[in-house]
């Protein structure tokens, strides 16, 4: 089935859910993108839950047949009612407009030279994801290994061999596999980040316009986001810190977008469904992102008291408004309505991937101490103590760590892990200084919704990160700098996109120059974080690959798994016969997927690190693995290596030049 069965079934879910989402509308241009996003990629991770969980259904045609009579399902609803049917097509002559209106936002011409720079820096990461093997360090460990263990089993089966995959939400991860399933290789599922990639894009245009900004603006700050130097790198990887933060975004979108006068949530209760699915989606793809929940259900508390309140001054003290003809009447059913439009998304998508951890190991939140549940240790234990660089604790307090993150160059070549400098020089001098600037426009206008439904919010969950100097885990603050500075620029060269006078002239060129200020400076970034491409050769020597050398890559794929790394070093490995189970202990090697291979031809499963040779010849014979793999740079793998070569007859060493040593099990005996 293949390519072509993967088309159908994406084609099938995007015509679908457009159909869905145009009979909410009438919707902003931004809002509906924003919406259909939301609502295509959380239809692909249910579907895929749906026939990947209770049934062997995660292969082809079950996949294929879900999408299809789902979409056909949607399509049907939609066009037998006149109604939803008119408002879907008013909301696709309203984004047809807005195309046929971008031609005036090229009068900036800031926005035209950001959106070339976006446009050829986006094509280069999608070329490095298509022509090139996956390389990133957590794809190699568990990103990639998990997916691909289910893509074999045919429905989704706890994956002990990949451990952060068995405990962590993965959401992504599934969306990604739905290539895998299809194509039967791992080559395509660092497509499932570009969604999220975009959904950021939409979220910043629509709060821009939402805002006050100009389109012009709104567009610069939009095509901003994308110029991250953190959001770019990991636009051609398996990384979900993209996705759990533009669905964030997403869900303040939508949020914010509901007070709108007399009768406001009667009148936008279609507003509540779309947040409640980003934080679905938000809670599926990353479990940092339960903190984002709070914040996002308490800005919507918020901005229907707001609401209740100007209906009440509006329909007179006491009185109810005659023309408030929606399903909410009171203020108890108005909250029950966005409590339950908010959190019952994530009761049916999210809340399995956390149910599943639970039952497996008596803590949704494994292997993490929090919320009262044990597990081996916090956050800060685990994940921070080893990842934190020497500069930041060297730096004091937050506001030095923060400085000394925010101030750093960025590194070359640049590592979609980038730990110093990942949001650019861009934040720095410009995105930055403009949520100050942006912070005196809304208090002088009077205008709070911004302040206390955006960037207090996300300054909680800044300070609430167990890393805020860490550029993957803040990528949402580049949205809210982008946001304030659209809003800043509209403020300085006036709402008309033309300018006429002198006065006028003069203002506009200072937006401009500001522009273009953004420009040069998220310019000189993604150079940094292209030339030289975070690819490591071996060819004449180890080291980062020039866009020359990689695009010669591309030409001549036949010798990447010989000069790539990690896959270079795996020689022996793929000489192992298609259909081989190989066994690693649960301190195994942190690289695995090439154990695997790109197309799933091997298998991987795990054994237990023990002394004792019976009881691993018992857990090789349950497992049915007919290899063993062993990391010799590993404490606990070392002893088992040690252990196992007292056993030749056994333990046969096939292996011994890769990074990992490999033994043929025959265990007859």
């Amino acid at each position: 089935m293949g390519v072509l069965g993967l088309l159908l079934a994406l084609t099938a879910t995007a015509v679908g859910t457009a159909h869905v989402v145009g009979a909410f509308g009438p919707w902003r241009a931004a809002d509906a993108l924003s919406a259909w996003i939301l609502a295509g990629v959380t239809q692909l991770i249910g579907l895929a839950l749906l026939v990947g969980v209770p049934f062997h259904g995660l292969k082809p045609v079950p996949m294929l047949a879900a999408a299809l009579l789902v979409g056909a399902a949607e399509v049907a609803l939609v066009r037998r009612r006149p109604t939803a049917l008119a408002r879907h097509r008013e909301t696709l002559s309203g984004l047809l407009l807005a195309v046929r209106h971008c031609g005036a936002l090229w009068r900036n011409p800031a926005v035209v030279v950001l959106a070339l720079l976006v446009l050829t820096a986006y094509g280069w990461r999608i070329a490095l994801g298509a022509f090139v093997l996956p390389t990133e360090w957590d794809g190699m460990w568990y990103h990639l290994v998990g997916q691909a263990q289910w893509i074999q089993e045919g429905r989704i089966v706890h994956t002990p061999a990949a451990f952060w995959s068995d405990v962590y939400p993965q959401g992504q991860e599934l969306l990604g596999a739905w290539a895998g399933v299809f194509t039967h290789t791992l080559r395509w599922a660092w497509a499932a980040s570009l969604p999220f990639a975009l959904l950021g894009f939409t979220a910043t245009l629509g709060l821009a316009q939402r805002f006050g900004a100009r389109r012009d603006h709104a567009l610069l700050a939009a095509l901003g986001f994308l110029t991250i130097p953190a959001v770019l790198a990991q636009a051609a990887t398996s990384y979900v810190d993209v996705g759990a933060a533009t669905t964030a975004a997403a869900a303040f979108q939508f949020l914010l977008a509901l007070p709108d006068g007399n009768g406001a949530v009667a009148g936008r209760v279609r507003y509540l469904w779309p947040a409640g699915v980003a934080l679905a989606l938000g809670t599926s793809v990353k479990a940092s992102n339960l903190l984002t929940m709070a914040c996002v259900v308490a800005v919507g508390i918020g901005q229907v008291l707001v609401a209740l309140l100007a209906e009440r001054r509006a329909s007179g003290e006491g009185a109810s408004h005659p023309g408030s003809d929606g399903p909410l009447r009171s203020g108890v059913r108005q909250l029950t309505v966005l409590g339950v439009a908010l959190v019952l998304p994530s009761v049916l998508l999210s809340s399995f991937w956390y149910v599943r951890t639970w039952i497996a190991y008596d803590n949704p939140f494994y292997p993490f101490t929090m919320f009262g549940f044990s597990g081996k240790g916090t956050v800060k234990d685990l994940i921070m103590v080893n990842n934190t660089p020497k500069p930041i604790k060297d730096a004091g307090g937050v506001a030095g760590q923060l400085w000394e993150s925010w101030n750093t160059p960025v590194a070359t070549p640049f590592s979609y892990d980038q730990r110093l400098g990942g949001l650019g020089t861009g934040w720095l001098w410009v995105l930055f200084p403009a949520v100050l600037a942006g912070l005196v426009v809304f208090v002088c206008r009077r205008q709070w919704a911004p302040l206390l439904g955006l960037l207090l919010p996300m300054a909680v969950m800044a300070a609430a990160s167990p890393g805020p100097w860490w550029a993957r885990y803040t990528i949402y603050l580049p949205i809210l700098g982008g946001v304030f500075l659209a809003v800043f620029l509209t403020w300085i060269s006036g709402a008309r996109e033309r300018p006429t006078g002198v006065a006028w002239y003069g203002r506009w060129a200072v937006a401009v120059a500001i522009g273009f200020g953004l420009v040069a400076t998220t310019a000189d970034s993604m150079w940094a974080a292209t030339e030289p491409t975070y690819l490591t050769v071996s060819v004449p020597h180890n080291h980062s690959a020039t866009v020359k050398e990689t695009v010669d890559l591309m030409r001549n794929r036949s010798v990447q798994q010989d000069q790539v790394w990690p896959w270079n070093t795996f020689h022996n490995v793929r000489n192992l016969p298609d259909g081989s189970v190989i066994a690693i202990s649960d301190q195994g090697p942190d690289i695995r997927l090439p154990l695997m291979g790109l197309k799933m031809e091997r298998k991987l499963v795990q054994v237990g690190v023990t002394e004792d040779l019976k009881a691993l010849r018992a857990d090789l014979r349950r497992t049915g693995a007919q290899y063993l793999a062993l990391d010799p740079a590993g404490w606990r793998d070392g002893e088992m290596i040690k252990m196992v070569e007292t056993d030749r007859a056994r333990f046969h060493l096939v292996s011994g030049n890769d990074p990992v040593r490999v033994y043929a099990v025959n265990d007859r005996g």
